[in-house]
Parts: structure tokens; C-alpha cells; sequence
């Protein structure tokens, strides 16, 4: 709270100023449950950006004084390094939210289908709504979903919200569109004296249905990238190796480089870093089912 107070004492005008630029960030920090105003994190970031190219400027002259650089290399890193840290600051800030809600909503599509069907089996058991988003909440394994209930709880038991409201309340704040389409069936349901445990049910077989689809397609298209791996990742530098060691047998060099330094770099530079740049994409692509 003190770095906020600072930053918007010292950047709050500014901000002012820049914060039409930001909008984009205002429904993002809304979905991650941030609890902080667009105006309160463009200062936070203006007061980072401006930290981070004054430490990295500094780092830069101890440096110098240090190991007494070379005049150019010491104007190429004056001018570089600060620029880029407070430019990668700047990002780390601006898609903080983006990849909090990001996250967020991820978590609550790969676990919806599980928690309907637990929603449904304990409103079948003619438990009220406000009690079903309790059990909810105590049921870590859920995830963002568990946390989304425990807001409803905390708004209906601590800031004496009705039931209605704090489920609408939490339908617009969501990042998942799923679940605020849940939430608000959930609410419409109730609030027109509709059967409850026939509305999930039906969500319950919805949700299911898509999670198998969207595993099936996931198999297909892992399949596919299985194929890709096979062609250019394992193949490819192994007819590659094969060329560089017929070429090594006849004589000369590529670009300037031998042989041997070239078979190295690939062995030890190129195909780990291929290898790895692809578990990332695996990783970065991968829906959670």
C-alpha cells in the first residue's frame, strides 16, 4: 500500500493525463481481482518504469567503475541497457493483468465441468444456493472456480449482500464467459422461481459434452504436432549431421566455419534450443484438459 500511495502522490497527475491510453487494462484488472483502480496502476507502472531505468543506469556506471570499460562499451550499454530494462518493466506491468485473467479463466474452464456436476449433486440434495457456493469454496481442488465461490460467501456473510446480488456481482467480474453464463442462469433461475437442480443438470451434460470435444480435438492436434517434431526435430538434424559429415570428409568449411564448429553448435546450441522453444509452445497451447 505504500508503493501505491507513493506512486500515485508522485505520478497520480500524470497518470491522470495518460490513463485514456490504458482502458484497456481497466476490465482486466476488474477479472483478476486486483482490487486496484486503472488509475492507481498507471502510476504504479510510470513510478516502476522510471525505478528500474535509474537502477539499471546505475548498474551500469558501478559497472564502469568497476572494471573500467571501454569508452564505446560503456556508451553502448549506457544507452541500451537502461532503455531495455525500463521497456521490459513496462511490459511486465502492462500484461501482469492480462496474464492473471488469462490464467484465471483458464483455470475455471478446465475445472467447470467437475464442479457442475458437484454443484448439481448438492443441489439435489435440497441444499439452498448460498450453501451449495460454500461447500463449493471449501473444495480446493476446483481451483479459480473454488475461489470465485468463497467471493460470493464472503459477500453474502460479511458485507450482507443478498444472495441474488452477489452471484451477479460475481457474474460480471469473471474472466470466463462460461462461467458467467453459469452464473447468471444461476441467478435468473432463482430469481424467476425456475428449478434449480434441472438448470444445472442440463449445464452439467453442456459442459461435459465440450470438455470431451475439446480433448478430442486436442488429441488430433497433438498429433499433428507429433508429426512436425518427428519431420524437423528429429529428422532434419539428422540428415543435417549426415551432410556436415560427407562434407567434412570431401573438405572445406560453411559460412566461413569448419566442420567440427559447426556439428558442435548444432549438437550443443541449435537442437537444445529448438527442443526447448518447442515444449514452451507445447506448454503455452496447452488447454489444460
Amino acid at each position: 500500500m505504500s508503493y501505491k500511495s507513493a506512486a500515485l502522490g508522485l505520478f497520480g497527475g500524470k497518470a491522470d493525463r495518460l490513463v485514456s491510453h490504458f482502458e484497456a487494462l481497466r476490465p482486466q484488472l476488474k477479472q483478476a481481482n486486483m482490487h486496484v483502480l486503472l488509475r492507481a496502476w498507471v502510476s504504479m507502472l510510470l513510478m516502476s518504469v522510471l525505478l528500474s531505468f535509474v537502477a539499471s543506469l546505475a548498474a551500469v556506471i558501478a559497472l564502469q567503475l568497476a572494471f573500467a570499460l571501454e569508452l564505446s562499451v560503456f556508451i553502448y550499454l549506457v544507452m541500451l541497457v537502461p532503455v531495455i530494462t525500463a521497456c521490459m518493466v513496462f511490459a511486465a506491468f502492462y500484461t501482469y493483468p492480462i496474464q492473471k485473467a488469462k490464467g484465471m479463466r483458464k483455470s475455471i474452464d478446465n475445472n467447470l465441468p467437475f464442479a457442475l456436476a458437484h454443484m448439481n449433486a448438492i443441489v439435489s440434495s435440497g441444499i439452498p444456493p448460498e450453501f451449495m457456493f460454500e461447500l463449493l469454496a471449501n473444495f480446493r481442488e476446483y481451483g479459480e472456480i473454488s475461489r470465485q465461490a468463497g467471493i460470493i460467501v464472503r459477500n453474502i456473510k460479511t458485507f450482507g449482500m443478498s444472495s441474488l446480488n452477489s452471484i451477479k456481482d460475481a457474474a460480471s467480474r469473471t474472466p470466463s464467459e462460461s462461467f458467467k453464463q453459469l452464473l447468471d442462469g444461476i441467478h435468473t433461475t432463482i430469481a424467476e422461481g425456475g428449478n434449480l437442480e434441472d438448470f444445472l443438470e442440463q449445464m452439467t451434460d453442456k459442459s461435459l459434452f465440450d470438455y470431451r470435444v475439446k480433448r478430442e480435438r486436442y488429441m488430433q492436434t497433438l498429433a499433428t504436432y507429433a508429426d512436425i517434431y518427428t519431420a524437423l526435430l528429429i529428422a532434419a538434424p539428422l540428415i543435417m549431421l549426415a551432410i556436415l559429415g560427407i562434407i567434412g570428409i570431401i573438405g572445406g568449411d560453411i559460412g566461413g566455419l569448419g566442420v567440427r564448429d559447426l556439428m558442435l553448435v548444432m549438437t550443443f546450441v541449435f537442437i537444445p534450443i529448438v527442443n526447448i522453444s518447442f515444449l514452451a509452445f507445447l506448454e503455452t497451447t496447452h488447454p489444460g484438459v
